[in-house]
């Protein structure tokens, strides 16, 4: 039998355990525990006669402008800034995935994309692994009426974002570099100054969504670091190709824990894109360049879904912040999207983190707003909002990258399983890939049972001299 002093001690440890894995502790203070300090400002109708907005949004990328969608939607005063004038684009894989497409339909945006052909709807679609097993299978059937993913270039998808959020009643104001924003302690206001411009705004919350580089929230000194990671980005022209599916992910065993992938687009354009992974201190952000020109010609899957008569523009990178930022908050303000490091450190994925953190923050502004209260400790409540919704999953992502790219192993366990068990399989590491689900279903026994046993067998196969099975599917 166990002493008092032994089960009081296993009794604390459940409870730690306990606490760490849920984020909510009893003590966590409600927005409403907080003092109100602006009892005005909860007059929607009074908000539009004031010459400052409830909340000023700088950048209008899919975060920034989802933020100001939804916080029109529900009735706030709300300005979207955006130093270019659309259409304007931005380096980026452009898959969209089931998240970030339930998304576009709450906003009446996807219907729209599919009506105009700027979108293409992924069916086909997988994955080769670092020892060249490969699995290419359908989604349409098993997902139904919304689509596993799809592909949309940036220059239409922000506009149409941006464009929805402008329909539904936020200011959008194009071709408005922001130089800085500086805090009055006297009339609790942010003015927010236009480069090379007298123009300034004035609102009582500001949201930094300027994409991973963020200067606005570096400059107001909360967040603290450089981007970490980069991607690359080049069209390949329709019909010059041999790429028959929609969308396969390359794990190339040199590149890990970072990948290649080729995405489809309406009119049989491709995207081409390389991500690098912080991990690997042989594919840093500096040798992008070559790690994209590489895997095009050297890679064996690459080049050969490519062929040799493919025309493929120049190659674009983009910087890429990922697994969070420590802050995302402070007195009157939030970052949100790619400035707060909303993309997962394991796919470089962050479009749909970035409009779901910007549906997150409209809604927790409109009960800071009706509350009263823009204290830094009720603005933390947001960070930690967004933490519990996805962004602890963002620590087994980091300990997933390394498993890869200390055992390139478990890729083609993975590719095996899925082979052995088919879509349904596929669809299920796409939900936890993309983040749809958490990280920590992969420990679960469908899982984890399935790719421990292709292990072994593959283990068991290279040790007796025996080929894997290559490829199945399309």
């Amino acid at each position: 039998m166990l002493s008092f002093t032994a089960c009081a001690v296993l009794f604390v440890i459940a409870l730690i355990i306990y606490f760490v894995f849920n984020r909510e502790f009893i003590f966590k203070k409600k927005i409403t525990d907080f003092e109100v300090k602006f009892p005005e400002d909860k007059n929607k109708e009074k908000s539009f006669e004031r010459e400052w907005y409830d909340v000023a949004i700088v950048g209008a990328g899919p975060g920034g402008a989802s933020t100001a969608f939804f916080l029109a939607k529900l009735g706030w005063k709300c300005l979207l800034l955006e130093k270019k004038k659309f259409p304007r684009d931005k380096y980026c894989g452009d898959a969209v995935c089931k998240t970030a497409i339930e998304l576009l339909k709450e906003m009446g945006i996807y219907e729209q994309l599919v009506r105009e052909n700027k979108v293409h709807v992924s069916d086909s679609g997988g994955m080769c692994s670092p020892g060249g097993l490969s699995y290419i299978g359908r989604s349409k059937e098993d997902y139904g009426e919304i689509p596993a993913a799809l592909a949309c270039k940036r220059i239409f998808l922000d506009e149409a974002i941006a464009m929805g959020a402008k329909r539904m009643g936020a200011d959008l104001k194009e071709e408005q570099p922001v130089a800085d924003a500086k805090f009055d302690n006297d009339t609790n206001l942010w003015t927010i100054n236009i480069e090379e411009s007298e123009t300034a705004y004035k609102a009582r919350v500001l949201v930094c969504a300027d994409g991973a580089p963020s200067r606005l929230a570096t400059q107001l000194g909360i967040v603290n670091r450089p981007p970490d990671s980069t991607c690359s980005r080049a069209y390949v022209e329709g019909g010059t190709h041999k790429f028959k599916a929609d969308g396969v992910v390359f794990y190339n065993k040199e590149l890990l824990p970072g990948y290649a992938a080729l995405f489809r687009h309406p009119n049989d354009v491709l995207n081409f894109c390389c991500y690098i992974i912080p991990g690997n201190p042989k594919c840093t952000s500096d040798n992008l360049a070559y790690w994209h020109d590489h895997l095009m010609k050297d890679d064996p899957n690459i080049s050969r879904a490519l062929g040799n008569d493919y025309k493929i523009e120049r190659m674009k990178a983009a910087s890429l912040r990922l697994g969070g930022e420590k802050y995302s908050y402070d007195r009157h303000c939030l970052v949100v999207g790619d400035a707060a490091g909303m993309t997962d450190p394991l796919t470089g994925e962050g479009i749909h983190h970035a409009m779901e953190g910007g549906k997150l923050a409209a809604q927790f502004l409109d009960e800071v707003i009706a509350h009263g209260n823009y204290d830094k400790e009720v603005m933390s409540i947001y960070h930690d909002r967004w933490m519990k919704l996805f962004g602890y999953d963002f620590k087994w992502s980091m300990i997933f990258c390394q498993m890869t790219y200390r055992f390139p192993i478990l890729l083609d366990a993975a590719t095996a399983a899925v082979q052995r068990k088919g879509d349904k399989m596929l669809l299920k590491w796409a939900d936890i890939m993309t983040g749809r689900v958490p990280k920590i279903n992969m420990l679960k026994p469908e899982f984890s049972f399935t790719i421990t046993f292709e292990l072994i067998l593959l283990i068991m196969k290279r040790l007796l001299g025996k080929p894997a099975k290559i490829q199945k599917g399309d």
